[in-house]
């Protein structure tokens, strides 16, 4: 072998040297910052090592200690060692240091929308404290009115024969026959022979008559003043005398039938005006501080669901039920259109501002299932919030409730800041998520605790 052979040797062998000197240093680069980037099936090509710990817990190269695994692929899905999901995915591990992030519930934008997740800020601004009770519809009191008349007289027409009936004022109602009114009407009408007026008869008769003539006892027993015309105008009296209503409204009772006697003061009709309804509801003593009268009131009612009403509170009573201990209030709504009628059952709501500002979320935002924790020596009641953190991170907050606001708002006391982000459609969802993840991993971590 000549000594330009050895060299050419010599020279490659150096070559192949360097080569492999190269691939080494590389492969060790690799291993050393490139690998914990990788997912763990293409990790173990470059192969990363796994150690145990005392309590059998895998370890990472780098020392730190995984706590389970889990699938990339099916939430929930963990396991104690490595290897593949059910979809022969590997599984990826979760360090101890990392089991904060495990409270969160975290899905994909498309699993996000398909759940149909959407979410309010917190809000944090004035409030309105809202009492709600049950409302009695009754009649207005100052629009009811009764017709009857001041002499007795048997009844011979009626023009007005049911329940229910509008009438409106001046509309005839019926007939009556009485002697008293038709000897009256007799006198008069003798008492207006060779006189031009009931005014110059007055004046140009003497005595007690003076003070009671036939004219104004007609008027006293509230004959209408179109009848007395009738009267005048033909000369002769009649056997009936026609009443009208005095009112407008519905007929609400009726006690009046053809053939009837009537006494005087017998009641024929009640009509009412249901252009105004009254309300009655109760409220408990420690509920007044936040009613008077003036404050505005709503109504619903449950056959018109979506649908109020706005009315007044009008008077508070003066005394308490002593078996109840509650105090009745009086509310008054219009009614143009007859949609509220007397006997009805309405739900009513009682506004009252509360003062300064409080942090306030919808109603829906909040799953209560009337859960009473000891808060600062307190019973409080508390519920789950879920709060948007991140681009599909949710987080599962515990809240403490305070009251049932305006508008469909609850008072949070504590558990959540102005300008969060809080779900307020697809919570369930997510709490099914946050309980299925709990369990596993509780019996994930019982069954370590038994290696």
């Amino acid at each position: 072998m000549t000594l330009q052979r050895i060299a050419s040797l010599g020279r490659h062998a150096s070559a192949l040297l360097l080569i492999v000197l190269l691939g080494t240093l590389f492969g060790m680069a690799v291993r050393l910052w490139g690998v914990p980037l990788l997912p763990p099936a293409v990790g173990r090509i470059f192969g990363e090592r796994e150690s145990k710990q005392k309590d059998g817990s895998s370890a990472s190269q780098e020392g730190r200690e995984v706590a389970f695994w889990k699938s990339s692929m099916i939430p929930n899905f963990v396991s104690p060692k490595p290897g593949v999901d059910p979809m022969n995915m590997e599984l990826v591990p979760v360090y101890m240091d990392e089991l904060s992030d495990e409270n969160l519930i975290t899905l994909s934008n498309e699993v996000v929308r398909n759940m149909g997740l959407r979410t309010v800020p917190v809000e944090y601004r004035a409030a309105v404290r809202v009492l709600r009770t049950i409302g009695e519809l009754d009649f207005a009191e100052p629009l009811l009115g009764d017709v009857t008349l001041k002499v007795g007289g048997w009844v011979e027409e009626l023009f007005v024969d049911y329940v229910g009936q509008r009438v409106t004022k001046g509309q005839p109602l019926f007939t009556v026959y009485s002697p008293e009114l038709y000897s009256t009407v007799e006198e008069y009408l003798i008492s207006l022979q060779g006189e031009e007026s009931p005014g110059e008869r007055k004046r140009a008769r003497l005595g007690i008559d003076e003070l009671f003539p036939a004219y104004e006892k007609l008027r006293y027993w509230d004959v209408p003043e179109s009848e007395i015309a009738r009267f005048r105008s033909e000369g002769v009296p009649t056997k009936t005398v026609q009443f009208e209503s005095p009112f407008d409204g519905w007929v609400v009772e009726k006690h009046a039938f053809p053939g009837m006697y009537m006494k005087p003061g017998d009641r024929f009709y009640r009509i009412a005006d249901l252009s105004t309804i009254w309300v009655y509801v109760t409220i408990f003593e420690y509920q007044l501080p936040d009613v008077q009268v003036g404050q505005m009131a709503r109504l619903s009612l449950p056959y018109r669901p979506g649908e109020t009403l706005e009315g007044k509170v009008i008077y508070i009573y003066p005394y308490v039920d002593p078996k109840t201990r509650q105090i009745r209030v009086r509310l008054e709504f219009p009614n143009p259109d007859l949609r509220l009628k007397p006997a009805m059952y309405a739900d009513v709501e009682l506004q009252a501002p509360i003062p300064g500002k409080h942090v306030l979320v919808p109603q829906d935002a909040v799953i209560d299932i009337g859960q009473v924790k000891e808060i600062d020596g307190q019973q409080r009641h508390v519920g789950f919030a879920y709060v948007q953190v991140g681009e599909g991170k949710f987080e599962p907050r515990e809240v403490e409730l305070g009251e049932e606001l305006e508008g469909g708002r609850l008072q949070i006391r504590s558990g959540l800041k102005q300008g969060e982000e809080v779900v307020v459609c697809g919570q369930f969802q997510l709490d099914s998520e946050r309980r299925v993840k709990e369990s596993n991993l509780a019996m994930l971590m019982q069954s370590r605790g038994k290696e």
